[in-house]
């Protein structure tokens, strides 16, 4: 696939069929990802691919959590506070909020129906394959963003054999309880959670795309 189309066709797919992801296949993935650029060639991320029973002890345990409403200190702060959030921050998160719940038709104070789809999260949205990232303790913000060069190019390299991603920061809030399944180092930082799979196009939910913003609005060409 043209690198170009990848990226215009990468979204974030939150139904999947029930169709195993070939273990060669991950790999490839994971692999291919690391040709990312990162500063003085550091390479400063570390990948945990779950699949068959470690996938679904680690989807049990969660949703035991969740369902008991017990929640963790995350290691970083994933959104800013209301206080410090600007307008623009706001506007954008609200509009891909209700974009994402009216495409399902859940009603803002239906709560059974949000817990129900937040809930999907542990879950993978039933995708056969959970990832996970973590950063170096040791790394700024720079490295960080070369970290986020990686995620970008494993989302890439999913589209081109034909599979779909979701980027999912729900799970930096169980850090804890993903250091006991994984077994990552006490110099890491749990970042974010991927879930792989093929695609379910049948499912409403993945018809849902939040639009992005016009050129103007965050770019500008000097001459």
């Amino acid at each position: 696939m043209n690198v170009l189309d990848a990226i215009k066709k990468r979204h974030s797919v939150r139904a999947y069929l029930d169709k195993e992801v070939p273990e060669k296949v991950v790999k490839e993935i994971i692999e291919i990802a690391k040709q990312s650029p990162s500063g003085v060639n550091s390479q400063p991320w570390k990948v945990y691919a779950l699949m068959g029973k470690a996938k679904d002890n680690l989807v049990k345990d969660a949703c035991k959590k969740f369902d008991a409403g017990e929640t963790e200190s995350g290691e970083y702060v994933v959104y800013p506070s209301k206080e410090n959030m600007p307008d623009w921050y706001k506007a954008r998160r609200a509009a891909c909020g209700f974009g994402l719940y009216g495409t399902l038709g859940i009603e803002r104070d239906d709560m059974p129906r949000r817990i129900a789809q937040a809930r999907k999260n542990y879950q993978f949205f039933g995708a056969p394959v959970g990832i996970f990232i973590t950063v170096n303790k040791v790394l700024g913000p720079n490295g960080w963003g070369h970290v986020g060069h990686y995620i970008q190019s494993l989302c890439l390299a999913a589209v081109g054999k034909g599979l779909g991603t979701c980027l999912q920061e729900a799970w930096a809030g169980y850090p804890n309880l993903l250091r006991k399944h994984l077994n990552y180092g006490d110099d890491e930082v749990l970042w974010c959670g991927i879930s792989l799979g093929y695609e379910d196009v049948n499912e409403v939910v993945n018809t849902f795309v939040p639009d992005r913003e016009e050129f103007d609005v965050f770019a500008k060409i000097l001459k």
